[in-house]
């Protein structure tokens, strides 16, 4: 009974310095806001509830203290077509490319490390200039019919508009993952996360930090929490002025039981919150917190069906098993509505 208590006493102390953290959010609460947006098909096809769960490689970015429940080898890659073009085409590019690939190794006495790679962008964006036509040294001339300097419709350009290079807008984190079995009921975990984001000619650099706890007092029964960018995650830039934006601690706090049904299958539920530094803001509709919960069943452990409520919309996914000696080999599907269009999130990963 110490013991458990002890546990409970951890997992509620790191909820509420999460929770005292979170009653203010600056000018930063939109920072780096591409770290939100998850990573994993599998996850996500659970609507993002995954903090408790996190026993495969993408516990790198839902909660490291899980990397302790990976094989020794693990790893994880994502392709996600996001914002859709509403072109018609099934697996269309989207408005935004949003990746993910990482690996983890398990070490033993020592623990479990993982490396991780989040990529988000818009890439060919043109950059439009003028070519001057007349030769009077400025570009952008039009014909100023009424004379008022400005350009209003019906006055055509003189200078030729040509598209002069195309730039990407990207953000890149780097995450190096650490967990440990800390007692046969606890595990702990942590980020280093390293931050470069950069649009035309300018980009910001950045790090930060993320703890994370996961405890089964039962068998079956976890219950994880994860205090993200634990320092305020700060990114600097490089325009002349400087400025540096602070994105702001967040909690994530869940639990999640699993389930067997003789000679069929497995499963779990789970259901997460986090604190919502947007929602904080005066003025702000939700309350503070977003709740997100999900299921998953695997069938004769080969075909997997997954549905759930990521806090905005609903989201589902398959996955497959395969499995070739000691190796496991998943395919995974996500798909998550979201006011600005659906996006499809396809992964594959690993074990052996």
């Amino acid at each position: 009974m110490v013991k458990l208590s002890a546990i409970y006493l951890c997992v509620l102390a790191a909820c509420f310095i999460g929770l005292s953290a979170g009653h203010a959010a600056d000018e930063g609460a939109h920072t780096a806001e591409f770290l939100s947006h998850g990573v994993g098909a599998r996850a996500l096809g659970m609507g993002g509830a995954f903090v408790a769960i996190a026993d495969d490689a993408t516990a790198t970015y839902w909660n490291p203290a899980g990397l302790t429940k990976v094989k020794k080898h693990s790893f994880a890659a994502m392709y996600s077509d996001t914002f859709s073009t509403g072109d018609g085409s099934w697996l269309s590019r989207g408005l935004v490319t949003y990746n993910f690939v990482n690996y983890v190794y398990q070490i033993e006495d020592i623990g479990s490390i993982g490396l991780s790679w989040i990529r988000l962008g818009v890439d060919d964006i043109p950059r439009t200039t003028f070519i001057d036509v007349n030769n009077n040294g400025f570009l952008g001339d039009f014909q100023d019919k009424n004379g008022n300097g400005i350009k209003e419709d019906g006055e055509p350009y003189i200078d030729k508009p040509e598209v002069a290079e195309y730039f990407s807008n990207t953000d890149n984190a780097l995450l190096i993952s650490y967990a440990r079995q800390v007692h046969a009921m606890v595990a702990v975990g942590g980020n280093l996360k390293l931050l470069n984001q950069s649009i035309f000619q300018n980009s910001g650099t950045g790090f930060g930090i993320d703890i994370g706890l996961i405890a089964e007092p039962y068998k079956g029964l976890r219950v994880g929490a994860m205090l993200l960018d634990a320092t305020g995650t700060q990114v600097r830039w490089d325009t002349p002025d400087k400025p540096t934006f602070t994105r702001t601690r967040r909690l994530r706090c869940g639990a999640a039981y699993h389930f067997a049904v003789p000679r069929l299958g497995k499963g779990a539920i789970g259901a997460d919150f986090e604190t919502d530094q947007a929602d904080l803001e005066v003025g702000g509709a939700g309350g503070g917190l977003v709740l997100r919960v999900g299921a998953e069943y695997w069938l004769f452990n080969t075909l997997a069906l997954r549905g759930g409520w990521n806090g905005h919309g609903l989201s589902a996914g398959a996955g497959l098993r395969l499995g070739i000696n000691a190796m496991s080999f998943f395919v995974n599907y996500a798909f998550n509505t979201h006011t600005l269009g659906g996006s499809q999130r396809i992964s594959v990963s690993g074990e052996f």
